[in-house]
């Protein structure tokens, strides 16, 4: 049988350790780039307030359960009136680059998914792209009524189309979980309410994925103005505030600084230097930080703030 000379069949391992990078998170531990993300829980347990949350981060980059938000632009496709969202600002500010997208005509249907994957494809790769596609919830969205597992694998194949230039974050219902959608995505996350507390603001969040530094477990608590959720003291946090750390040691020194420098200027005890390299890199593939040199011993990479860099 005659071959095509020009279609590669195979490759060596070597290609794919030269491919080795930084993991390009969103909100790290939750969401990265090129991956899917579902978030679960009952009715009424607060994934609304905690996309809420996340969308206020993405505005200017921040913290959320003691993870790093990076600031981008996001497409949210919400089964919730326009009225609802516009009622939560304030106390939070979701800013300019939050897209609202909803389709037309009644929903889920194959048709109408086709014309939604489409939709979104073009707003992902608008000139001004968007990195954070939202699908609130799985029920009101994708194809899953008639839980028909052809189409469901359908459907969730050509999701993968808009995965590949963007990470995907679908909120679901507990009750309404499809084992297909579960195995589908990359990384799982459930959000439940702790028992024996009657009425409380707590939630525990437990997760599994791909990634080493998936969100494994975190109890957090609603502050009163319903503008955080505080990690609470048995919670074990991730790491220190990286990107607001490295903000703030950057801003105080004169001059632009190394990787080593920095570990030894961090106050209280420092991140993991390979998790210091992925804040950084991530930083300066955002424009948040500049970098100069070359990585090696006589001319290490010195870091510092995109702002700085033409004074």
């Amino acid at each position: 049988m005659p071959t095509d000379n020009e279609r590669p069949i195979g490759h060596s391992n070597l290609r794919v350790q030269e491919q080795r990078q930084s993991i390009p998170w969103i909100w790290e531990g939750v969401l990265a780039e090129r991956a899917v993300t579902l978030l679960s829980a009952p009715e009424k347990t607060g994934k609304t307030t905690l996309l809420s949350l996340l969308l206020d981060r993405r505005r200017a980059g921040g913290e959320l359960l003691g993870r790093t938000v990076y600031p981008g632009k996001t497409i949210l496709c919400s089964e919730e009136e326009e009225l609802l969202w516009a009622l939560r600002q304030p106390p939070l500010d979701f800013g300019p680059d939050l897209i609202f997208h909803q389709p037309p005509g009644p929903f889920p249907m194959r048709g109408r998914w086709n014309r939604f994957i489409t939709d979104v494809c073009e707003l992902v790769f608008d000139d001004n792209p968007s990195n954070l596609v939202v699908i609130d919830t799985a029920v009101s969205f994708i194809p899953l009524a008639d839980r028909n597992k052809r189409t469901l694998r359908w459907a969730l194949s050509t999701l993968r189309l808009v995965a590949e230039q963007a990470a995907v974050l679908i909120l679901n219902q507990s009750r309404n979980v499809h084992r297909p959608l579960a195995a589908f995505a990359d990384i799982v996350i459930e959000m439940t309410i702790p028992r024996g507390l009657g009425k409380t603001r707590r939630r525990t969040l437990t997760g599994v994925g791909r990634y080493p530094e998936t969100l494994q477990s975190a109890t957090a608590e609603l502050n009163l103005a319903g503008t955080d959720y505080l990690l609470l003291p048995d919670s074990p946090a991730p790491h220190p505030p990286l990107l607001t750390t490295l903000q703030t040691l950057l801003t105080q020194s004169p001059t632009p600084l190394t990787r080593r420098e920095l570990l030894e200027l961090w106050p209280g005890e420092p991140p993991r230097p390979d998790s210091l390299w992925r804040t950084l890199a991530r930083g300066v593939e955002l424009g948040l930080f500049t970098g100069a040199g070359k990585g090696t011993k006589t001319a290490p990479f010195r870091f510092t703030l995109a702002k700085q860099a033409g004074q």
